[in-house]
C-alpha cells in the first residue's frame, strides 16, 4: 500500500539523506530538494502530499516556499523546519498555510507522527474536494466532449482502463468519477503510486505485493498513479500477474503521463493493447482555450465564503489567465484562483494578486523586462567576466600584480583583457566622480548565529534587490520592513537599532559597517528580530558577501560628500565627541581612553578599498567589562552564551580570548562608526574624527547630516 509522498526540502545535505532513509524505512515514497527553487519543480511534476521544508534557505526561503506551494497547489501539505526560529514564526507559518511547525534538532518519532498526520489530512481532502472530475465535465470545448463521451462509456464497462494526460489534467479525479458513475461505486477505490511497487524479488515478493494490492476480500477499483514509473519489464510482468490474481473481479485503472506527441500516443495504443485496457485521454488546458474562464470563474466561486460579496476577474486578469499556457494544468488554475480569491480584498480581483509565475510570465507584468537579458551565453559570459575584472581591479586598488594572483591569470593575460574590456582605472581623488554604480549581491546567501541581546538562535537571509530600493531589513513571516535608515532607529545603547511598525532589527552595525565596505546599496536582509553577533566583528558578514558575489547595477547614485563641519559633542570633555569635515576619501581617526588594561588607543583607518576594510577593521571585535556583568544582565545582554562573542575585561587583563590586534578596541570602535553612518544610506565622503563616542553620538551626526544632505 502507498504510504504517502513526501518532498524534503533543506539546504543541509546531510539532514536530507537522513530523513531520506528515515522516510523511505517507513514506506514513503521521497524526493529531496536542496533549494525552494527545485522544490517548487517538483511540487508541479510531482505533486507530493506532504512537503517539509527547512525555513532558512537561500533564495526561496521557507515561508516563501510554503505559499508558492499552496498557491501552486492548496491541497498539498506543508511542514515547516528550523532551528533558528520563534514562536511568531510558527504562527505566522500557520496562517500561510503550513500544517505543522517542527524544531530542530529533530526528533524522528515527531517527525514520523507529523509527517503521517500530514499524509492523513492530504488524503482527507482529496475525499472531500470538489471534484475535479465533475468540473472537467462542465467544459465545452470540443476535446472536453471527446473526453465526456469517453468517461461515459467507461463507467458502463468493468474492463481495464488507461488514462493519458499531463500532470494535473486531473488524471486520479477522472479515475474516481468513472469509478462512483458505475455500477461498482459501492466498493472500494485503492489509488497506489507505481514507484511503491518495485524492487520486488522472488515470487513470494511477488505474492506479497498482489495481495496486499488486491486482497480476496477486495472487490472494488485499484488505480494505479504513473503507470510510466513501472520499469518496462517489471512492468509487463506485474500487469500480466495482476490480470490472472485478480481474474477480473477488481477492475484495474491506470494512468500514463505523456505531452501529446505521436510518439507518447503511439506508446499509449501499444500499453492498452497489450492489457487489454480501453484510453482516455485528457487534453492538456492550453488546447482547451474556451474552457479556461469557466472554470476559473466556478474555482472561485467555491472560493467565496457565505456571506461575503461575490466576486469577479479584472478584463485585463481575464485577458492573462486565457494567454497563458498552464503547464500545470486545471491543477494549476484551481491554486492561481485560490490564490487570487485569498489576497484580494475587494469585490474585482486584479493582476496582481495572482501567483508571481503567472505574473511574470504575462506581458501585462511592467516589472519583467525583457532587454536587459543578454542575447545568448556568449554575452552573458563576456558582461559576467568585465565585471568581476572590474570589481576585484578596484577592490586591489589597480595594483596588476594583486589582482592578477587574486583572480588566477597571468599579468599579460590580465592586461589583454582589461585593453579588450576597456576597463578604465578609478580616476585620482582630486577627479573622483560623484556618482557611482549601485551594488547588490548576485544570489542569497543564509548566516546563523546568536542575538547579542537574547542570546537566542537567529539567522539571517540576504536577497538582492533591484536598484532604488535600498537597504531593507524585514522577517520571514511579513512583507512589511524597516529601511535601513536614520529615520527609523529605535535605540543606540550598546548597539544600533532598528523599528518600523510591528518589523524590529536589532543589533546591525557589524552588518551595517561590512555593507558600507563593500557599498551594498540594495538588499533585504530578513531574520528575527536580531542580527547574529557571530564572534562580535564583521568577519563573518565579510565572507558572506564574498560568498553571495558583488554586482554592479547599472543605475547612479551620488556618494555622500560632506561640505562642511558637522559635530555632535565637545572635545576633551569627556562625554563623547565625533566630527566629520570634507575630504575627497573616507577615514575615521579615533582616540579612546579606558582604564587598564586597555589605556590610550588611537588609529587611524583610510578607506581604499573593501579589501583594506577586512584586513584592518573587520576582524576587531566588541568588549566588555567584568564589572558590567551584573547590569548586563539585569537587561537580558548576558543570556545564551554572550560573552562568548566579546572581548572580557577585568581591572588587569583580557580574560577571555587572545586579542588580534594590539589595539583592537579602538578598531571596533571605528567598525561601529563605519555602520553608523551608513544610515545615511550612502557611502560617505569625508574625514571623521571621534574621541570616546558611541552608538548615540554616531547617530545624532548622521541626523545632523541628513537635515542637509537628506
Amino acid at each position: 500500500m502507498d504510504k504517502g509522498h513526501v518532498l524534503i526540502v533543506d539546504d543541509e545535505r546531510e539532514i536530507l539523506v537522513s530523513l531520506e532513509d528515515v522516510l523511505l524505512d517507513e514506506g514513503y515514497r521521497v524526493e529531496r530538494a536542496e533549494s525552494g527553487e527545485t522544490a517548487l519543480q517538483l511540487v508541479r511534476t510531482e505533486a507530493p502530499d506532504v512537503v517539509l521544508v527547512d525555513v532558512w534557505m537561500p533564495g526561496i526561503d521557507g515561508i516563501k516556499t510554503l505559499q508558492a506551494v499552496k498557491e501552486s497547489n492548496a491541497d498539498i501539505e506543508v511542514v515547516l523546519m528550523s532551528g533558528h526560529g520563534n514562536i511568531e514564526t510558527a504562527v505566522a507559518a500557520t496562517k500561510s498555510g503550513a500544517f505543522n511547525f517542527i524544531e530542530k534538532p529533530l526528533s524522528i518519532d515527531t517527525v514520523l507522527r507529523i509527517v503521517d498526520s500530514a499524509v492523513q489530512a492530504r488524503r482527507a481532502k482529496d475525499l472531500k474536494a470538489n471534484n475535479v472530475g465533475d468540473v472537467i465535465l462542465d467544459g465545452a470545448s470540443k476535446h472536453i466532449q471527446r473526453v465526456r463521451r469517453a468517461i461515459r462509456r467507461a463507467a458502463k464497462d468493468t474492463g481495464p482502463l488507461l488514462i493519458a494526460g499531463e500532470r494535473g489534467t486531473g488524471k486520479r479525479f477522472i479515475a474516481r468519477a468513472i469509478h462512483e458513475n458505475g455500477d461498482g461505486k459501492e466498493e472500494g477505490f485503492r489509488p497506489v503510486h507505481c514507484r511503491s511497487l518495485f524492487p520486488v524479488s522472488g515470487e513470494k515478493g511477488w505474492g506479497e505485493v498482489l495481495e496486499r494490492l488486491a486482497p480476496a476480500t477486495f472487490q472494488g477499483t485499484v488505480y494505479l498513479d504513473g503507470l510510466e514509473q513501472l520499469p518496462m519489464v517489471e512492468g509487463e510482468e506485474f500487469l500480466t500477474r495482476f490480470l490472472a490474481h485478480t481474474k477480473g473481479a477488481i477492475r484495474l485503472m491506470a494512468s500514463v503521463e505523456h505531452v501529446g506527441t505521436s510518439k507518447d500516443k503511439a506508446n499509449v495504443r501499444a500499453l492498452s493493447a497489450k492489457i487489454g485496457a480501453d484510453a482516455i485521454h485528457l487534453p492538456p488546458l492550453r488546447e482547451c482555450k474556451e474552457d479556461i474562464l469557466p472554470l476559473a470563474n466556478r474555482f472561485l466561486s467555491e472560493c467565496v465564503e457565505i456571506g461575503r460579496h461575490e466576486k469577479e476577474f479584472s478584463e485585463d486578469v481575464i485577458a492573462v489567465l486565457e494567454d497563458y499556457d498552464w503547464p500545470g494544468n486545471i491543477a494549476e488554475l484551481k491554486g492561481a484562483v485560490t490564490k487570487a480569491a485569498s489576497t484580494s480584498q475587494g469585490p474585482e480581483i486584479h493582476i496582481d494578486h495572482l501567483p508571481y509565475a503567472i505574473r511574470e510570465a504575462s506581458d501585462f507584468d511592467v516589472s519583467t523586462s525583457k532587454n536587459d537579458t543578454p542575447s545568448n551565453f556568449n554575452v552573458a559570459r563576456t558582461q559576467w567576466e568585465r565585471q568581476y575584472l572590474a570589481f576585484h581591479l578596484e577592490e586591489h586598488d589597480w595594483n596588476i600584480d594583486e589582482t592578477a594572483r587574486a583572480v588566477g591569470m597571468t599579468k599579460p593575460a590580465l592586461i589583454r583583457k582589461i585593453k579588450a574590456y576597456n576597463i578604465e582605472p578609478i580616476l585620482p581623488a582630486s577627479t573622483v566622480p560623484r556618482e557611482t554604480n549601485q551594488r547588490s549581491i548576485s544570489k542569497s546567501v543564509v548566516l546563523y548565529g546568536r542575538g547579542l541581546h537574547s542570546g537566542l538562535k537567529t539567522g539571517l537571509i540576504i536577497e538582492p534587490l533591484p536598484p532604488g530600493s535600498g537597504i531593507q531589513f524585514g522577517n520571514l513571516t511579513s512583507p512589511d520592513t524597516v529601511r535601513a535608515s536614520v529615520d527609523f532607529v529605535d535605540g543606540t545603547n550598546h548597539a544600533t537599532n532598528l523599528r518600523n511598525g510591528t518589523v524590529t532589527a536589532r543589533t546591525i552595525e557589524h552588518l551595517m559597517s561590512a555593507l558600507h565596505a563593500y557599498k551594498i546599496s540594495n538588499i533585504l536582509i530578513k531574520m528575527s528580530e536580531e542580527v547574529p553577533v557571530m564572534d562580535g566583528s564583521a568577519v563573518e558578514f565579510c565572507r558572506l558577501l564574498e560568498e553571495a558575489g558583488i554586482e554592479d547595477q547599472k543605475e547612479k547614485r551620488e556618494d555622500l560628500w560632506i561640505d562642511k563641519v558637522y559635530e555632535v559633542g565637545e572635545p576633551n570633555d569627556g562625554k563623547g565627541y565625533v566630527r566629520i569635515e570634507p575630504a575627497d576619501s573616507f577615514s575615521v581617526s579615533y582616540l579612546i581612553d579606558y582604564p587598564k588594561p586597555i589605556g590610550k588607543q588611537t588609529y587611524v583607518y583610510e578607506h581604499k578599498n573593501a579589501l583594506g576594510f577586512q584586513e584592518e577593521i573587520a576582524p576587531a571585535r566588541t568588549f566588555g567589562f567584568v564589572n558590567e556583568l551584573e547590569s548586563l544582565e539585569k537587561m537580558g545582554l548576558a543570556e545564551g552564551g554572550r560573552w562568548d562573542n566579546v572581548i572580557l575585561v577585568d581591572k588587569a587583563r583580557v580574560v577571555n580570548t587572545q586579542l588580534r590586534f594590539p589595539n583592537e578596541f579602538v578598531r571596533h570602535k571605528i567598525l561601529d562608526v563605519i555602520g553608523d553612518l551608513y544610515l545615511a544610506g550612502r557611502p560617505v565622503r569625508g574625514k571623521v574624527t571621534a574621541e570616546r563616542s558611541g552608538h548615540r553620538h554616531n547617530v545624532a551626526l548622521v541626523k545632523k547630516l541628513m537635515e542637509v544632505h537628506g
